[in-house]
């Protein structure tokens, strides 16, 4: 992590979009997200966009995308033996470009890069990617036992090393653009923590997410910034204790919860990461939300942690605003409103929060 990143309010965005033009898609994001605009998922142009889907071709043979069902299948044709081996072969002997994603999985990315180029080095000053995190995409694959691989302690820990090669790969793609860059783990799995809908342990899951900033970091040419996006209610002192750089959750909705870990949160800045605020709500976006409103929301909630005995001045530093999600499930013109929200929210917590 570099050790001047202060990101001051910087706005960015999460994950999918729902438009089914790539062009308006990007443009729109590079509009309103001027310094760390992020490439777009675009589940609407097929099956391989989709967020779990997207990343099968890296993990190969470990699953393979079914997109005729958009799902994903456990290692068709050979055995579980046979397909840890194989994809062990690969990550430890196959090119790192092995595990990038292609076009046809990624439109948006492509797209994004090739306008980026077109922008000028003096423009974008920051970039973000992201990838599906380990559990959430474990999660979504059923073994022959009929039971999630998440659950398989080799399986799992195959996918969550196979998804750091890719994150690492996706950095050093991102990387030809010659920008300081920030890449998400996406894990809406975790959303709920504890209760009986993620049946997994804290420990297990800091070691998969462990397994996967590992290959992340050891692999990219230059490591990113790593942040975690979870869209509910979670552990986050387990997400910090998990060695994330910069944590992102749904402040819109869930912003009180972050106010139990002052601690973490503390010990998280005040060694130079940062917590990116979900300040605008995307599945529970009404349309009549202002930016004001949804600054007073945040500025509550920093007050909050100020009163925790957390520096002002640290916590104006290190923070971003994102929307709460992806957007994908809304339409454009909702997407294209949170986006300009994301920005507006940017722009009066720097005039409103000064040290």
């Amino acid at each position: 992590m570099p050790n001047n990143f202060a990101p001051n309010f910087t706005a960015t965005g999460i994950g999918s979009l729902p438009h089914s033009d790539p062009v308006k898609a990007v443009a729109k994001v590079q509009g309103e997200l001027k310094e760390m605009p992020y490439w777009p998922q675009l589940s609407k142009l097929g099956p391989l966009e989709d967020m779990n889907l997207q990343f099968a071709s890296a993990l190969r043979p470990l699953v393979e995308a079914a997109t005729e069902t958009r799902e994903l299948k456990a290692h068709p044709g050979i055995s579980r033996e046979e397909a840890l081996a194989g994809f062990y072969e690969r990550l430890f002997g196959a090119e790192l470009n092995d595990f990038v994603l292609h076009e046809e999985e990624a439109k948006g990315l492509y797209l994004f890069m090739d306008q980026i180029r077109a922008a000028g080095s003096e423009n974008f000053p920051w970039l973000k990617g992201h990838v599906t995190g380990p559990l959430t995409l474990s999660a979504s694959v059923m073994g022959r036992d009929e039971k999630s691989i998440l659950y398989d302690d080799e399986m799992a820990e195959a996918v969550a090393r196979g998804l750091g090669a890719a994150a690492a790969a996706q950095a050093d793609l991102l990387g030809e653009l010659e920008r300081p860059l920030m890449v998400f783990i996406d894990e809406p799995f975790l959303s709920g923590f504890g209760s009986a809908f993620t049946p997994i342990s804290r420990e297990k899951v800091i070691e998969l997410l462990g397994y996967t900033l590992e290959e992340a970091r050891t692999r990219a040419a230059k490591t990113p910034v790593m942040g975690v996006h979870c869209c509910g209610n979670t552990d986050w002192g387990m997400l910090i204790e998990a060695g994330f750089d910069v944590i992102n959750l749904d402040s819109a909705g869930y912003g009180e919860n972050l106010l139990l870990y002052p601690e973490a949160v503390k010990g998280l800045l005040e060694k130079g990461g940062a917590v990116a605020w979900g300040a605008v709500p995307t599945a529970e976006f009404r349309g009549d939300e202002t930016g004001e409103g949804l600054w007073a929301h945040l500025k509550g909630l920093l007050e909050g942690l100020e009163a925790k005995g957390i520096a002002k001045e640290v916590l104006a530093s290190q923070a971003l605003v994102t929307p709460a999600c992806g957007m994908g499930s809304l339409n454009e013109e909702k997407a294209a409103r949170i986006l300009e929200l994301t920005a507006e929210v940017s722009r009066l917590a720097r005039a409103g929060y000064a040290a």
